[in-house]
């Protein structure tokens, strides 16, 4: 499955469960309509659409969780989103602040290719402009 075939909310579900698993954050419906700022009903919506494409599992009343497949596609959107921001904050010039909000928009957009095209002008950065990691795929 291609990045670009998940919605914008699906992307965005994968990118914040993934960001909580790194802190060690709890990724609960609860939480994740908090921070989402939805209805519990609408999380639950995203999340039932994530786990009928394998991305995503959950017992019932248990926290949901990336399948190995899901953190699969959650490091490639992260690393998708770092490399589009420090591409906009160092080719055209845009604070950090506005590189991570139109990145946001667009990332899981782009074709591996353009990324691959990305990394290489950035010199394959190992850290993003907030100073988190950026795994690369082998090559």
């Amino acid at each position: 499955m291609k990045l670009s075939q998940l919605t914008r909310a699906e992307v965005a579900y994968l990118q914040m469960m993934y960001r909580l698993n790194e802190s060690d954050g709890i990724s609960s419906v609860s939480a994740l309509a908090k921070k989402f700022d939805v209805r519990l009903p609408t999380a639950i919506e995203i999340l039932h659409k994530l786990r009928a494409k394998g991305l995503v599992v959950q017992e019932p009343w248990r926290v949901p969780k990336l399948t190995s497949k899901g953190v699969a596609m959650a490091e490639s959107v992260m690393h998708h989103h770092r490399i589009v921001e420090l591409y906009l904050n160092s080719t055209l010039g845009l604070n950090s602040q506005v590189s991570c909000a139109e990145a946001a928009k667009v990332d899981y957009l782009f074709d591996e290719t353009v990324i691959d095209e990305m990394c290489r002008v950035l010199n394959r950065p190992e850290k993003c402009l907030h100073g988190n990691p950026i795994k690369h795929k082998a090559h």
